[in-house]
């Protein structure tokens, strides 16, 4: 069991790695009280219909806690695919799938940010080859002019605009974006600064899990 936690200077962060036994990898994460498991399978067989000859085929499955799957669900599995597909090295592996299933456990507003979050740690888990690691931040803008880095669903109910951003591992760059409500362009680039800034934090906490995941399997061989 892998659990460690983020820094002070943003909502709490866990993770436990290879939480479900029959997946090849999967992450139980949290962002303060929202909480999401995902797992990854492949690459492995394939729809023929799905059948690529130069890129393994790419799903992704997102189940909120309760109730079916609504558009706000099918825009969330639609973001981190986006997402996934860039970093992934799918011309490795042609007529192959693999797929990544997402089931929400509990809510508070982060639902997106922990999401694919706990993707990127699954996918690490299940050593599927990628370009880099990715970090996803949350944050909103209130009626004051103030920026709240992970808010809580309170204070993104009371939030002018909030946003979410993916970041790469490496220069930090925007993979994927996604805004509710009206941000004109200088409070949108102080988000993005600020969300780029508490990226280095989350992917600094992935470089401790992967660190005790590995130090863990020298120890039992």
């Amino acid at each position: 069991m892998h659990i460690c936690y983020s820094s002070s200077k943003m909502a709490k962060h866990a993770c436990q790695l290879n939480f479900l036994s029959r997946s090849d990898g999967s992450a139980l994460y949290s962002i303060g009280n929202t909480v999401a498991l995902a797992s990854v399978n492949g690459p492995g067989e394939v729809k023929k219909s799905n059948r690529h000859y130069n890129r393994s085929h790419l799903e992704v499955c997102y189940s909120p806690s309760t109730g079916q799957s609504m558009i706000g669900e099918r825009t969330l599995e639609s973001v981190i695919l986006h997402t996934v597909e860039q970093v992934i090295l799918v011309h490795l592996h042609p007529r192959t799938a693999t797929n990544v299933t997402i089931q929400e456990m509990q809510s508070d507003g982060l639902a997106l940010s922990t999401s694919v979050n706990a993707t990127c740690l699954a996918l690490l888990d299940a050593g599927v080859q990628m370009k880099s690691p990715f970090a996803a931040v949350t944050c909103c803008l209130t009626p004051s002019g103030t920026i709240i880095i992970e808010p809580t669903e309170a204070e993104l109910k009371e939030s002018e605009a909030l946003a979410t951003f993916v970041f790469d591992g490496q220069a930090l760059n925007v993979l994927s974006a996604h805004q509710e409500g009206c941000l004109d362009s200088e409070n949108f680039y102080a988000c993005l600064r600020k969300c780029q800034t508490a990226a280095k934090d989350v992917l600094n906490f992935y470089r401790r899990i992967m660190e005790e995941k590995y130090s863990s399997d020298k120890s039992y061989n």
